[in-house]
């Protein structure tokens, strides 16, 4: 694949130090899979470097400077289509690389809002991939995936005809929900698309992602007051383990990290469960068959809760970006055919949860302000979102 003349340059993150093979740099518009197969590196690389533990960092969420209504960015879509009442949007006629600092508020805010926002056909490299994320904050680099050698925030999620194990990937989960501040914004573009179907003409490899807010809200008022009361054990230790296993490649020292079962996301002041299967190990203080049951109870009604879900069919130079405080998904391993998608790894980094005992669900939340499009919104459910 050729280089594309893209002289612009971009604000990249500062680099770590020490990264492997410094020799090496992704040329723009060229597809990281195909570049460092190009150079005779492995892809994806899993040559080990070591950075230091990550430390609580300041944050503040960009969606706090919103617009009411995010009025900057949705009047310059061509189309506005929410996908289900409680969550996914889709935005048409809109470039990622076109937007100004206000609209990337505007779009948090929607993210925020809405849980996963859809725009298809969008003319973005890595680079520019790296460079729009890191709007948002400080980009995360995976403790133990691999990477791409020059541009260490990207998490190459690549599978091909090797990629037994694929199934393992349809766990429900929040990505990295072990870290002192997981990702808030994150973001997927698809590189390779596998074909679905005897003719190929679809792809497939379709992601489904789910409202932590929708799901909270369905569980019983008893249930929910039970649930605020508590905090559970998130690990990397078990990711941590089959990186030494395998690769041997271990940047960051294991970390545990205890977190509440309830959240309070910082913009929409809105509760969301925030448990996973992935990486949610324990309810700290219950007895243990106690607090297994619940998890499992609360996994499943993530799993089984389809009337919270949306469900994304891949294209060409689509992209997704949801928020990983709000919401789970899964990926659904559906072909044999290679399939790739480098993204910046987790996104920015977001707050360290909390659960403001002052704030409320969602609907509480619709109803104090605008009780009329609660009302509405209960009637019409299933014709349009929030």
């Amino acid at each position: 694949m050729p280089s594309l003349p893209l002289p612009q340059e971009l604000r990249l993150p500062q680099r770590p130090q020490g990264l492997p093979h410094p020799e090496y740099t992704t040329p723009r518009g060229v597809s990281p899979l195909v570049a460092v197969r190009e150079a005779g590196l492995q892809y994806p690389n899993y040559t080990p470097f070591t950075l230091p533990n990550l430390e609580e960092k300041p944050f503040v969420d960009r969606g706090l400077y919103a617009a009411p209504g995010q009025t900057r960015l949705l009047a310059a879509a061509q189309e506005v289509h929410h996908l289900t009442p409680e969550i996914g949007t889709e935005l048409v006629g809109l470039q990622l690389t076109a937007l100004t600092d206000a609209q990337k508020d505007d779009l948090a805010r929607l993210v925020a809002e809405r849980g996963v926002v859809f725009l298809r056909d969008q003319a973005m490299d890595v680079h520019e991939q790296i460079a729009f994320a890191a709007y948002y904050g400080d980009l995360h680099i995976h403790q133990m995936a691999g990477i791409i050698p020059d541009l260490p925030w990207v998490h190459p999620v690549h599978k091909d005809e090797t990629a037994v194990h694929g199934r393992s990937h349809q766990i429900w989960h929040s990505d990295v929900s072990y870290e002192l501040q997981p990702p808030g914004l994150t973001m997927l573009k698809m590189d390779t698309l596998p074909p679905a179907g005897p003719d190929g003409t679809l792809a497939g490899g379709d992601t489904i992602w789910a409202s932590g807010y929708a799901l909270y809200e369905s569980l019983s008022p008893t249930l929910r007051s039970f649930l605020e009361t508590l905090q559970a054990r998130h690990s990397g230790l078990e990711q941590a383990e089959k990186a030494r296993r395998t690769t041997g490649c271990l940047r960051r020292d294991p970390i545990e990290t205890i977190h509440p079962v309830v959240r309070t996301h910082p913009v929409t002041g809105w509760k969301t469960l925030y448990v996973n299967e992935n990486f949610t190990k324990e309810i700290v203080g219950l007895e243990k068959r106690f607090g297994d049951g619940l998890l499992d109870n609360l996994f499943r009604t993530v799993a089984e809760g389809y009337e919270f879900q949306v469900r994304w069919k891949w294209s060409p130079d689509a992209v997704a970006i949801w928020d990983n405080r709000a919401t789970f998904h899964t990926g659904i391993f559906d072909y044999c055919d290679p399939a790739s998608s480098p993204r910046p790894a987790g996104g920015p980094q977001a707050e360290r949860p909390y659960l403001d005992p002052n704030s409320h669900t969602r609907k509480e939340a619709i109803a104090a302000t605008q009780p009329g499009k609660l009302a509405e919104k209960e009637e019409n459910k299933g014709l349009d979102g929030l």
